[in-house]
């Protein structure tokens, strides 16, 4: 005689592979944080900068075009040198780089203020209530625990770099309708990627090294503020007292934003429009 309870019923459905158990994860935690309100009103400000960056191509596009909706308009370009008011695609990359440069400038401090909101409870919650026993206590390894609590933070990270990059540099192609759009930009599409997947992972990483050193939230998220804080302030200390070339080595901040001037090689670009 079987021993099944009342509420039993067979499994018709899908078993996950091994490789997607992470995933189960992840996806709890991102919904788990949609309860906070500081976390909603962090997303929707985040929002702005988007839509900057969305417009401005919007706005080059029809001004390559020299289309006739921009006439109300044209008082915003009447200060950009003749040469480019003349010939706006030969400055496309140019404007293109910089548009996405200061893009990710202003999303670097909405990245850190997600991170500081979903990354200390993390770990440090399952220390506290002594839940990882639980978790290894299913068909998961710890490999499969650490990137599922690495996804939560890459998901809201790249929630507000990558995938809002990618549908402004998508409505930039769209505005342009020149198809040596992408041939010209595909650069900044490569670094727009690139830079934010170093985002994600150094600040998942980061966080979570500092979510594991205690079972208290509130230091975790202390320490990564000083970290922040801290870091600006050693950085601006050595550039008075040694020099400004390795300044920025005490910041992580700093790093991250000579890493997007790298990919980005917006300091060449810069040139140009002074020269």
């Amino acid at each position: 005689m079987p021993i099944l309870d009342q509420g039993y019923q067979h499994w018709n459905g899908a078993f996950t592979g091994r490789g997607l158990r992470w995933l189960t994860i992840t996806r709890q935690g991102v919904l788990a944080q949609f309860k906070n309100r500081w976390l909603i009103s962090t997303l929707i400000g985040a929002l702005g900068p988007t839509l900057l960056l969305a417009g401005f191509l919007i706005l080059w596009g029809l001004f390559e075009q020299k289309s006739a909706i921009l006439e109300p308009y044209l008082f915003l370009f009447q200060n950009l040198p003749d040469e480019i008011r003349m010939g706006p695609r030969g400055y496309r990359t140019t404007f293109w780089t910089l548009a996405f440069t200061q893009f990710f400038q202003l999303q670097i401090y909405f990245s850190f203020l997600l991170v500081m909101i979903v990354g200390p409870d993390l770990i440090s919650q399952d220390l506290r209530f002594n839940a990882l026993p639980l978790y290894l206590s299913r068909p998961l390894r710890r490999i499969d625990y650490f990137l599922g609590k690495f996804g939560v933070i890459a998901a809201f990270v790249l929630g507000v770099t990558l995938i809002p990059a990618l549908l402004a540099y998508g409505i930039g192609l769209a505005f342009s309708l020149d198809p040596a759009t992408l041939r010209a930009t595909w650069r900044v599409l490569a670094a727009s990627i690139a830079f934010s997947l170093v985002v994600a992972a150094s600040t998942g990483l980061l966080m979570l090294a500092l979510s594991s050193l205690s079972r208290n939230s509130r230091l975790v998220a202390a320490m990564w503020v000083g970290l922040w804080l801290l870091g600006g302030e050693a950085s601006e200390a050595i550039e008075h007292l040694v020099s400004p070339k390795w300044a920025p080595l005490a910041s992580y901040a700093a790093d991250l934003a000579s890493v997007r001037d790298a990919l980005f090689d917006s300091d060449a670009e810069w040139k140009r429009l002074s020269d």
